[in-house]
């Protein structure tokens, strides 16, 4: 594809201007991202909000510009929000999982179901903008069960460090999440969620080591949950 200026760049992607109200997302490495064009595409057909796809080739997703800050970023900026931010994270994955998933989409493994599940819903991948939220990043998307959807943003919002003036506002994000989210469905899927961010070569020793605290009960009250749905 045709592309203008590099607007960003990100550990796997590229994006670039591609005339008004579009951008280009490129694969660094040349994988394909037809298959995330696809499920964003089916998603926003079924009136979730993920940007618009107006065509996919290859390592190249000709998509909706999205401009806002991301929802962790509107937290840090205003700690207030947190719990504002938290009841959007559980709305949007109750939206979701309304949603039944292409079957062509490859299940998750122990996860069994239909729902089309997002599997990397947090802060970082929920964009604010004028138009409302947009949900970004449906690299890990799969078939399965809604539970393990809301146990992953809830491992998720649990156990990656932050900086201590950012902790206060994440628990905030976090309990207020929790009293929303069906943690119910979900508490069954915290192991496995768990044992598939660890294989994740990306997070740190540190993060490791809260997965495991937390799931050994050994966190606090906020970090576990209450034991029945929200």
């Amino acid at each position: 594809m045709q592309v203008g200026s590099l607007i960003a760049s990100g550990y796997d992607c590229q994006i670039f201007e591609a005339g008004a109200g579009r951008i280009v997302r490129r694969a660094r490495d040349g994988r394909s991202l037809e298959r995330e064009a696809a499920v964003m595409r089916h998603a926003f057909r079924h009136g979730f909000p993920a940007p618009e796809i107006f065509d996919a080739d290859g390592a190249d997703i000709l998509m909706e510009r999205v401009d806002g800050p991301s929802l962790m970023d509107d937290v840090i900026r205003d700690p207030g929000r947190a719990p504002e931010h938290g009841r959007l994270l559980a709305s949007l994955l109750r939206e979701l999982a309304a949603v039944r998933a292409p079957g062509w989409l490859q299940a998750a493994a122990g996860c069994p179901g239909n729902r089309l599940l997002h599997l990397d819903l947090h802060p970082a991948n929920v964009l604010l903008t004028g138009d409302g939220p947009r949900v970004i990043d449906w690299a890990n998307a799969a078939r399965g069960a809604a539970g393990a959807d809301v146990a992953c943003t809830w491992l998720v919002l649990a156990t990656v460090p932050v900086e201590p003036p950012v902790e206060r506002a994440r628990a905030g994000l976090l309990a207020a999440f929790l009293d929303e989210a069906d943690t119910a469905r979900a508490r069954p899927y915290l192991p496995h969620v768990a044992g598939r961010r660890r294989a994740d070569r990306n997070i740190t020793a540190e993060e490791q080591g809260r997965i495991d605290r937390f799931l050994a009960g050994e966190a606090p009250e906020l970090l576990t949950g209450p034991t029945t749905g929200g």
